[in-house]
């Protein structure tokens, strides 16, 4: 959905779109390489290093979803008094 709002073409231009474009490329190929490297890292980390990754990611997932419900709370609330 990101990428289609990224690349509007009433509100971007074709550079902004080429680059957005590129990127998306690169994010891609990136996380391709990881993938195929998986079996490597997890054999150099281990079960246990995956469950530390994994739990930490979890929490940064965690914060950066609280972080926008309150956000949007915030949002809500700055609207809803102006409102009354």
């Amino acid at each position: 959905m990101a990428i289609v709002m990224l690349t509007d073409k009433n509100r971007f231009s074709y550079m902004d779109q080429s680059i957005t474009g590129l990127v998306l490329l690169l994010v891609l190929g990136a996380t391709a390489l990881l993938l195929l490297g998986a079996r490597r890292v997890h054999s150099i980390i281990g079960n246990a290093g995956a469950q530390i990754i994994s739990r930490v990611m979890g929490l940064i997932l965690s914060a950066v979803a609280l972080n926008n419900l309150l956000l949007g709370l915030v949002g809500f609330i700055e609207l809803y008094q102006m409102g009354h």
